[in-house]
């Protein structure tokens, strides 16, 4: 009976720290993926100025909304 009981204890505490770990995942580093991917794909997809600053970036609008400027990393 007490080998049974270690290993449920074991079993609850591998479970908490999946759990622990999926959470720290969704709540913090998925986010910040999910925000990338969208400037990364929203920037493949943009008209932008010829011209740069010195940090690199160009004044950059999506097509079909020439209002909404955004950065986008200068690509030469």
């Amino acid at each position: 009976m007490k080998e049974a009981t270690g290993e449920l204890n074991t079993s609850v505490i591998v479970f908490a720290a999946v759990a622990l770990l999926a959470a720290f995942f969704f709540m913090v580093i998925w986010p910040k993926i999910k925000t990338d991917m969208s400037v990364q794909s929203s920037c493949a997809n943009a008209i932008c100025d010829v011209g740069f600053n010195t940090n690199y970036k160009v004044d950059c609008y999506a097509p079909g909304k020439k209002n909404k400027k955004f950065e986008c990393p200068f690509k030469g």
